[in-house]
């Protein structure tokens, strides 16, 4: 079994923890200050615990937790890794500081990784003394539910390195997708189009955040299970996909080059900036905030939990 270090010991850097740890996994949590590690195994716990109530994880949430070391010791953190994932704020300098120390302490032929969403590989493995034999490895948040890992080389990722990252997520039980070195890479490309277009839709007064809402949740999402985009198009017909109908939806679509020019930047100067103010385009609590979030992470374990006794029943 390899032996994982993960590099902060914020949210996601936790739920990746607790990703590696429910998979037999010895994990080694670094983060730079003792309250950190303190609030870092408080969410572990109380995570482990959540997969052992629902059901998700075949181990007991005690012999899970026990598999993570916290430090604030870097050296000992990464000492004896076969992976070290990066997981601080996502900030270029931050992660090349982080990383750069990190590979001082390692040897030759240690993987290096950074969960990064926003920050192109080949400009974080600059920093590198090997950047061969770095990669990101964006985990889809909550990561501990979702099984979603982009892998996005960077210029001088070798072959190798991609492979080898590929097959530790695989034995993980992840679902990792090799993604370009671009903006957004996949996953948030995807986000931002349908954002971008609801905002359009909802700035001008067409629909509202609810209705948008509703059309995601309870229509495109309940297929998108068993169908994604390009099987959509094979099911339906390339030529209706293209289609008078199609390509008047197209010409439509909102192109608008930067969120600041839409809803979004109004609600950005009125300093409503989601649940963490207590609203943006809805209003929330903390109460209702915290109740979102538990639905949400109940509703992906319900999907996981259908996924595997379909599998089970070759179904």
């Amino acid at each position: 079994m390899i032996r994982v270090t993960v590099l902060g010991a914020g949210t996601m850097g936790a739920q990746i923890a607790v990703a590696f740890a429910q998979a037999g996994c010895p994990v080694r949590l670094w983060g730079r200050r003792a309250e950190q590690l303190d609030d870092a195994r408080e969410r572990i716990d109380k995570i482990c615990l959540f997969l052992a109530e629902v059901g998700l994880s075949t181990a007991d949430a005690q012999s899970t937790t026990e598999r993570v070391g916290f430090t604030s010791d870097l050296a000992d953190a990464v000492a004896g890794a076969d992976l070290v994932v990066e997981a601080i704020t996502e900030d270029l300098e931050s992660k090349q500081q982080v990383l750069s120390a990190a590979e001082a302490n390692v040897s030759d032929d240690v993987l290096l990784a950074s969960t990064t969403s926003a920050i192109s590989p080949t400009s974080i493995q600059e920093c590198l003394r090997l950047p061969g034999r770095f990669v990101v490895a964006h985990f889809a948040q909550p990561a501990h539910l979702m099984r979603l890992v982009e892998v996005v080389p960077g210029a001088k990722t070798m072959d190798a390195s991609t492979e080898k990252i590929v097959g530790i997520l695989d034995g993980i039980n992840a679902a990792p997708v090799i993604a370009p070195d671009i903006p957004g890479f996949l996953w948030a490309r995807i986000q931002h189009a349908i954002l971008r277009e609801f905002a359009a839709l909802v700035g001008a007064g067409l629909a509202t955040p609810e209705a948008c809402d509703r059309v995601l949740k309870e229509g495109y999402a309940v297929r998108l299970p068993a169908m994604g985009s390009f099987e959509h198009a094979d099911l339906a017909g390339i030529d209706l996909m293209t289609g008078t109908a199609a390509s008047e939806v197209w010409a439509d679509l909102s192109t608008v080059s930067s969120p600041r020019d839409t809803l979004l930047g109004e609600l950005l100067a009125k300093g409503r900036l989601g649940m963490k103010t207590g609203g943006g385009f809805y209003s929330w609590t903390d109460s209702g905030a915290e109740q979102f979030r538990m639905a949400r992470d109940k509703q992906i374990v319900a999907h996981t939990l259908a996924v595997r006794r379909r599998k089970d029943r070759n179904f």
